[in-house]
């Protein structure tokens, strides 16, 4: 069973023969099932993710060399600052 599966189950959504809504409690279980399916997808991360994140890594590095930032490597700050503009760029 996938995780959208799960969710859906979870969520109470089972086939139901003597249902005679226009929409039966299994179309809504599908459409649960391919909508967090979907969701899965979208937020994937791909070579070119994992790319940029490397690329922001260093760029952040090379900030706080300059002493353009006065934030240290590899505390919660550093790495909130990367998320921060990764997810930025990812929303462009």
């Amino acid at each position: 069973m996938t995780k959208a599966e799960k969710a859906a189950t979870e969520l109470g959504y089972h086939c139901d023969p003597y249902n005679r809504a226009e929409f039966t409690s299994n179309d809504v279980r599908e459409a649960a099932i391919e909508g967090y399916s979907q969701a899965e997808k979208d937020l994937e991360l791909t070579w070119e993710d994992i790319r940029e994140l490397h690329i922001l890594f260093e760029t952040v590095d090379v900030e706080i060399e300059l002493g353009q930032s006065n934030m240290k490597k590899e505390t919660l700050g550093y790495y909130e600052e990367v998320l921060r503009r990764f997810i930025s760029q990812r929303n462009t």
